[in-house]
């Protein structure tokens, strides 16, 4: 990689952007016709190429000067390919072979697939623990409690993913909501302890909701990037979780993935995250 690569921004990846892309690649390559691995034989050589769907670069292929560098580092516009299919995409010959929409679309298809596999394979019962250790890690106190607007209503989740226009998160949300139970239960033992983490958890979800609204003016804004704004959610609380001093590396990143789709799911469920619908919708 050259000098002029290394200094771009748009290559500059956060180390939880990377764990995500990681960890939602399941070790496939997310073209749909690659069976490919991402790790080498040995077990520990990676041979995955993480790939910008739109350039990071102006002589790259779907270069899209609207966007920011912030926003071609980003996790919605980065995918996990073997090495193979990256130099395939990337070569300015095939533009037109793989537009952006084609792109995102193996994106999204491939990260649901991992999503509803995790929410298969029963995490909890192996790692008991893991649940709680998020909370306490997402739910610690950073700074003063902010007087945030709480939800009135409790909408239907259906009405609330059709009004925000949520897509690649659907069925993941439908799948990880059958554990809001169990959550439940881990907050009520929490609290019978006497700790706040319940609405400290919910509290520090929707500061982090509102700070990345404001990147987005009006409700068609946040309708066109619903999707995008949860992963921007998540890889905040993972910033977080990085820099708490009740670490998770005992845990291995599908674990924490998993435990972390749970909260942000009974947040959205809570509207801590995105929209509530208007009445007139309910």
């Amino acid at each position: 990689m050259s000098s002029n690569e290394l200094n771009n921004k748009a290559r500059q990846y956060k180390p939880s952007t990377v764990r995500r892309l990681d960890t939602l690649s399941g070790n496939e390559c997310a073209n749909p016709d690659c069976s490919k691995k991402l790790i080498a034989e040995d077990g520990i050589s990676i041979v995955s190429k993480i790939c910008h769907i739109a350039a990071a670069s102006k002589e790259g292929p779907r270069y899209d000067e609207n966007m920011s560098d912030d926003e071609r580092r980003g996790f919605d516009n980065l995918i996990l390919l073997c090495d193979e299919h990256h130099v395939i995409i990337d070569n300015k010959a095939n533009e037109l072979l793989y537009p952006t929409a084609l792109l995102k679309t193996w994106k999204s298809a491939h990260e649901k697939k991992i999503l509803e596999l995790l929410s298969n394979k029963n995490l909890l019962s192996k790692h008991p623990l893991a649940l709680n250790k998020v909370i306490n890690s997402v739910g610690r106190k950073m700074d003063e409690i902010l007087d945030l607007p709480q939800p009135i209503n409790a909408p239907n989740p259906s009405d609330k993913i059709s009004f925000n226009n949520i897509q690649r998160y659907e069925s993941v949300i439908k799948e990880f909501a059958v554990y809001q139970g169990k959550l439940n239960k881990i907050y009520e033992e929490i609290e019978r302890e006497g700790s706040t983490k319940k609405e400290l958890v919910l509290h520090n979800i929707k500061r982090l909701y509102i700070n990345v609204r404001k990147d987005y003016a009006t409700i068609e804004d946040i309708r066109k990037n619903a999707d995008i704004i949860v992963d921007r959610v998540i890889e905040k609380m993972l910033e977080n979780i990085d820099k708490a001093s009740n670490k998770l590396d005992e845990f291995d990143q599908e674990t924490v993935e998993f435990s972390l789709m749970i909260i942000i799911v009974d947040a959205f469920m809570r509207c801590n995250i995105l929209e509530e619908p208007p009445k007139s919708v309910i």
